[in-house]
């Protein structure tokens, strides 16, 4: 089930022209537990580029990014309705073509401006196959988790590791040059041996 819910939101951000978020979170570092929330911070092997993704409680299904929220729904959706804390339900919604290809509700703009001001989320979501599906979900946690997804994750004291230094002071090599070597493909490892003085 794990595998499947990463390799739904990998083909999410894919098709959303993220390429470098679908990577695999197996190996992601913790940054930071805010209520129900984990932020998971993974580098793309290729590209070294970090990715920010947090993780409600331990179901991979519920994934927050940098501008959304995807809520992983079986069976197909037909039609969508939430409600955000103890506010009225809002009006039913037919899914998007992206939400009914990946099977995924995505709150983006002021549904999910609307979710990070709220502590509880509720989706009633009719599904092609399996009828009513419903969601109660306890989003304590969801502004900080956001917020330190917004600056990067950064690993905090405690996290599992140190950020790695740009470059050390006895390297030989500037930060210019180190982007000039991972850029045609140098690996940190070689790199390292490489600047050491």
């Amino acid at each position: 089930m794990k595998c499947l819910a990463i390799n739904l939101f990998a083909v999410i951000l894919l098709a959303r022209g993220q390429v470098s978020q679908a990577q695999s979170l197996k190996d992601a570092q913790t940054t930071l537990k805010a209520g129900n929330w984990t932020v998971l911070r993974s580098t793309d092997t290729m590209t070294d580029k970090v990715t920010c993704t947090g993780v409600y409680r331990t179901n991979r299904g519920i994934q927050l990014s940098n501008d959304g929220l995807y809520v992983n729904i079986k069976g197909g959706i037909k039609t969508v309705t939430l409600r955000f804390g103890e506010n009225a339900a809002r009006p039913l919604r037919l899914p998007q073509k992206m939400e009914r290809d990946v099977g995924a509700v995505i709150l983006e703009g002021s549904d999910f401006a609307d979710a990070l001001q709220s502590n509880r989320l509720r989706l009633q979501v009719l599904t092609l196959v399996s009828g009513i599906a419903t969601e109660d979900l306890d989003i304590t946690g969801i502004q900080a988790a956001a917020d330190h997804i917004k600056a990067g994750c950064p690993p905090t004291a405690g996290s599992g590791s140190a950020p790695k230094p740009q470059s050390t002071p006895a390297s030989l090599c500037t930060d210019q040059l180190r982007a000039n070597l991972r850029a045609a493909g140098v690996t940190e490892r070689q790199m390292a041996a490489a600047c050491r003085s």
